[in-house]
């Protein structure tokens, strides 16, 4: 059976004994029901994982003693940024979800002008601590022992307005190159680029080829956004990374 992984913000250490977070809590006693001297791991984002046993579980409260440390990483050679249009809610959520999956380090949402949502200022911190639980959930699920960032929403104008270094690559549809045919970053660093529901404008296009940025192609079909987030990254984990 796998043993559950659980992220946590407390400061882990070897032989250190820990009441569980409400979060925590609630998932490994009243979901899963686990149960004094069974296992859970722990990470808190700062590379490796705990293996920590359970000394109390009750209804209200339970706590682990950590017994081991395993310092592996399981972080991609290439380092992957997604800058992704906001599309709808829970479409987002998915593409957030599996881009972490794939092992993105770093989420730029953007708005475009065929965006459907606008996030309002007032919003923003919720919407923001609930991407980054969409994050969390899925490092806990893929094994991940770092945790991917996302930046606060930005326009599209301003994000390629950024002085940028690395291989920055956008998903179109129409005769561009297929990513086979590129070389790989010398920096083994890449930003990929999605569009909304809709795709970008016939502008927004001429924008980010005049902005240095480089269009490939994923074959005749037309890819939802949240599918073009899993073919895309996929592709260039394959191309240059771990798969």
């Amino acid at each position: 059976m796998r043993i559950p992984r659980f992220y946590t913000e407390q400061t882990l250490s070897l032989g250190l004994t820990l009441d569980l977070n409400k979060n925590i809590h609630h998932h490994a006693i009243q979901v899963l029901r686990l149960k004094v001297n069974e296992n859970i791991i722990l990470f808190n984002g700062e590379g490796g994982e705990y293996l920590a046993k359970l000394i109390l579980a009750d209804k209200r409260k339970s706590s682990v003693s950590i017994v081991s440390f395993n310092d592996i990483l399981r972080e991609s050679s290439l380092k992957t940024n997604l800058v992704l249009a906001i599309i709808k809610s829970d479409k987002m959520d998915f593409a957030i979800q599996k881009a972490v999956e794939m092992g993105v380090n770093c989420i730029q949402p953007i708005y475009t002008n065929r965006s459907v949502i606008n996030i309002k200022a007032n919003r923003l911190d919720k919407k923001m601590l609930h991407w980054q639980g969409v994050i969390n959930g899925a490092c806990e699920q893929s094994g991940r022992t770092i945790i991917p960032k996302i930046q606060p929403p930005i326009s599209l104008e301003s994000w390629l307005a950024k002085p940028s270094s690395i291989m920055r690559l956008a998903m179109l549809p129409g005769d561009y190159p297929q990513i086979s045919s590129l070389s790989i970053p010398s920096n083994k660093e890449v930003s990929l680029i999605v569009g909304p529901e809709g795709g970008f404008t016939d502008q927004e296009v001429e924008l980010l080829l005049s902005s240095n940025i480089t269009g490939i192609q994923f074959g005749p079909r037309i890819l939802r956004a949240e599918t073009a987030v899993v073919a895309g990254l996929s592709l260039c984990q394959q191309q240059w990374g771990d798969l």
